[in-house]
């Protein structure tokens, strides 16, 4: 019968963590974990957006000496967390006018891919963007361009193209 010692925290552990904290902007979560049976201790880095996910791949594993004790994988936030963040920011939306706010949240969703909150302002503010994103504590980001209510209709330069029937 196969004997299991107890996981100890991985060697690697030290240099991925230094990766994820240089890197707030891909909001990657890690966690150890043991592979099945408990030989080995697996670090597993959690990250919302895929292409920020292929880059903490391509990234991290040149810098380990374990890189098959690591995984890579997409995080989302669970329904609850994700209702409660989006209440948080309806609320502040509600009340935005009230509080004279400078820069006012025009709109916002969840993100249908990475499932995290997506905020639009009403103008760029990196200020207001990133406090926003500092109090959303990982759950949600703030669109890089604003949401200015202008119609795609509003566009229109031409006429559209007139079909010809025969």
């Amino acid at each position: 019968m196969e004997r299991y010692e107890p996981a100890t925290a991985s060697p690697d552990l030290p240099v991925v963590r230094a990766w994820v904290e240089r890197n707030p902007d891909v909001r990657a979560r890690l966690t150890e974990t043991t592979e099945h049976g408990g030989g080995r201790v697996v670090l597993v880095v959690s990250v919302p957006d895929h292409d920020d996910l292929v880059r903490a791949r391509t990234e991290i594993s040149p810098l380990v000496d374990h890189a098959d004790l690591l995984r890579f994988r997409r995080w989302q936030p669970s329904e609850q967390e994700a209702e409660w963040t989006l209440q948080w920011v309806l609320g502040l939306m509600r009340r935005q006018r009230e509080l004279a706010l400078p820069t006012e949240v025009a709109s916002v969703g969840r993100h249908v891919v990475s499932g995290l909150i997506e905020v639009w302002l009403d103008k760029v503010d990196r200020d207001y963007a990133a406090e926003l994103e500092a109090r959303g504590d990982g759950l949600l980001f703030v669109a890089p361009h604003p949401d200015t209510g202008v119609s795609l209709a509003a566009g229109w330069t031409r006429e559209p193209p007139r079909v010809k029937l025969p």
